[in-house]
């Protein structure tokens, strides 16, 4: 029988060379790169600081851009707008002009190093599905019949085609620039200096001290402009302080956080992503006791921002990270268990000052998702729209309209389920049928001039005709004991409502799927996605294009907004759900890829942390970035993609691959 040979390793030659281990690096890592150039370096080598710093600035301070821009958009074109056409913006425009000048940068860095310099392109299956979804975001461009605004996007947001794709490019420029751990520092790093500003901005809102209140902070926010008075903005910034009064005018109140991103639902948003990173580097670092206060610090920060923003999407987030951590880390906690009752402690401290703020979010979060909130409290961001948040009471007399539609000089309608059609296309008569087509006998007091109809069914209609000032005819309809009347007129189209806002509007009975008895889901998300989600069925194979959602929107849905309990006049220009954006945006298609692009960095993701030690920066980073990402796209069932998060998202995104990447190279060799 023939003896197996032993499996003898070869101690290193003493004498080998620097070029050897280059040589072997290589070979080892060929797999792991799609292409690379002639005078590529060797894999896992240190990138220059300069190339890191467009990423860094993408992922860490992009969000904190805050800046006065003033622009035109013909806005009386729409029905559904006040018809101002003067749009000012603080927190969108100039973050987006920084995305595109990071990519600029990035593109000369890029060229650079193909040409000059070394770059390798790493091999993953992850190009395929972003590819896919940048083809259909352009395609949806294409097919869009408002490209202005899917490539540039909407007002206040600015999320067009353009932003969309640089996102990708970023994404993919970090996961392959990134090639070390000093690589991970240049981006984490300057990710906590501007958390810790922002924190500490988030704070002084908290406290009532807006640090954008004062004059210093104004002066931030808005250019010295000439105004017609002939004085100054920063002059009169100047006089109003003199005074004790502010000359900016701010729409947030009770201590509300907003910090740089517009909303206090954003601000939730993005801290899901940093506060798992800040907690695990927290747990790593036992060598230096400065940074174990620093990152112990930005975890109590962000921490009592999250919460203090009382936004329960991000409280949604932060307990599926706690959820996915438990499952992903198992008994390595117990390892952990020192640093871990630290950061238990802070977040109950935390949470027990900043209880009455989160408390009435929870409850009211709760209340709504269980159908127990009043119709009083049914309110969408009312802080959000431009017009003043009027609540209305529907049904007060015990009935209420489910539609109108109309269809040439007829008004169809539908009361408490049953269906007639007032026919107005003979002069000087109303003619009224059900749903069967049999004629509906009506009456009309002769003193009033009001017609009611003479069946149980429509008893509590009121209908007056009437004229306005230039003698056009009017239909007046309502229901008894309810103040909302609802105003027809005759137009070259047909009958048509005119609305608060004195434009005519050809109304249909807008579809919508599910939440009909509680609109009021999720802080009044119900009403909307109930609406949003029937759109999709029109956008599966190419969106509206991107940022197109409110031009879209239906709008004249005025009878369901106003059963939900909100002013009718409201704008709905985000679904409150990103997902659900995307899928009208840029189309159900340009959905599922994305979807397979976050779902495969996230299955990689699983193996890696489950199965191996995390010891290293790298690792720990790693796995909080994994972590922040699941808890962001949980939150994201609830929030909008938006430019004041999206950097940092898609910044961390790439980090969080290449950071795989790093660690599948450290275990094979």
């Amino acid at each position: 029988m023939a003896k197996k040979k032993k499996n003898i390793k070869k101690k290193p030659s003493a004498h080998k060379s620097k070029t050897d281990d280059v040589q072997v690096s290589i070979g080892e890592m060929r797999g792991y790169y799609l292409c690379h150039m002639s005078k590529a370096p060797v894999p896992g080598g240190d990138t220059n600081v300069f190339q890191l710093v467009p990423a860094a600035f993408f992922t860490a301070f992009v969000i904190m851009i805050v800046r006065l821009h003033n622009y035109t958009r013909d806005m009386t074109q729409y029905y559904w707008s006040s018809g101002n056409s003067n749009l000012s913006d603080f927190f969108s425009y100039y973050k987006t002009l920084a995305v595109f000048m990071c990519v600029i940068l990035i593109i000369l860095l890029l060229l650079y190093r193909v040409f000059v310099q070394k770059f390798y392109i790493k091999r993953s299956i992850i190009y395929i599905p972003a590819l896919v979804y940048i083809l259909f975001v352009l395609i949806s461009y294409a097919f869009s019949s408002e490209k202005d605004i899917a490539w540039m996007g909407w007002n206040d947001r600015f999320e067009g085609t353009l932003i969309l794709m640089c996102y990708i490019f970023v994404a993919f420029y970090i996961m392959n620039i990134v090639n070390s751990e000093k690589g991970v520092k240049a981006i984490i790093y300057p990710l906590a200096g501007s958390s810790f500003i922002l924190s500490l901005l988030g704070i002084s809102q908290a406290t009532d001290k807006d640090f954008f209140r004062t004059v210093i902070g104004q002066k931030m926010l808005v250019p010295n402009n000439p105004l017609e008075n002939g004085s100054t903005t920063w002059q009169m910034i100047d006089e109003y302080a003199a005074k004790g009064e502010q000359f900016l005018q701010f729409t947030f109140q009770d201590r509300e956080i907003y910090q740089t991103v517009y909303n206090i639902n954003y601000v939730s948003f993005y801290l899901t992503l940093l506060i798992p990173i800040f907690g695990l580097l927290f747990i790593h670092e036992k060598g230096s006791i400065i940074k174990k206060i620093m990152w112990g610090l930005l975890f109590g920060l962000t921490f009592f921002n999250l919460i203090g923003s009382a936004s329960s999407g991000g409280i949604l987030g932060m307990f599926v990270v706690v959820v996915m951590a438990v499952i992903l880390f198992n008994k390595k906690i117990l390892t952990w268990w020192k640093p871990l009752v630290i950061l238990v402690v802070l977040v109950l401290a935390i949470g027990g000052i900043t209880f009455d703020r989160w408390s009435g979010e929870l409850a009211s979060a709760t209340g709504s998702i269980l159908n127990t909130t009043s119709s009083s409290e049914q309110v969408v961001d009312p802080a959000e729209n431009e017009d003043e948040m009027e609540m209305t009471v529907a049904g007060t007399s015990g009935h209420k309209f489910d539609y109108f539609a109309n269809k040439g000089n007829t008004i169809e309608f539908s009361l408490d389920g049953n269906k007639a059609v007032i026919d107005l296309s003979k002069n000087d008569m109303i003619l009224i049928n059900d749903e069967e087509d049999n004629p509906l006998q009506a009456s009309q007091d002769p003193a009033t001039g009001i017609v009611s109809i003479d069946d149980e069914r429509f008893s509590s209609i009121m209908i007056q005709p009437t004229s306005d000032q230039d003698g056009n005819s009017l239909f007046i309809i309502a229901l008894n004991g309810e103040g909302r009347t609802w105003t027809f007129t005759f137009t070259e189209d047909g009958v048509a409502l005119l609305n608060d806002l004195e434009n005519t509007v050809k109304l249909e009975n807008v579809p919508h799927i599910g939440f009909k008895d509680n609109p009021a889901f999720g802080s009044g998300r119900g009403y909307i996605w109930s609406r949003s989600l029937p759109m999709i069925s029109d956008t599966i194979f190419a969106g509206h294009g991107a940022d197109t959602y409110c031009v879209n929107f239906p709008h004249k849905d005025y009878v369901g907004k106003y059963n939900a309990g909100w002013n009718i006049n409201m704008v709905v220009d985000k679904p409150h759900n990103m997902y659900i954006g995307i899928a009208i945006n840029t189309g159900l298609l340009s959905l599922i890829a994305l979807l397979f692009f976050f779902g495969i960095y996230l299955v990689q993701s699983f193996k890696i942390y489950f199965r191996n030690k995390i010891e290293s920066f790298a690792s720990y980073t790693g796995s909080g970035i994994f972590l922040g990402i699941c808890g962001f796209l949980v939150a994201g069932l609830v929030n909008d993609s938006t430019v004041s998060v999206m950097p940092m998202f898609y910044g961390l995104l790439g980090t969080g691959i290449a950071i795989n990447t790093l660690i599948k190279k450290t275990a094979i060799e």
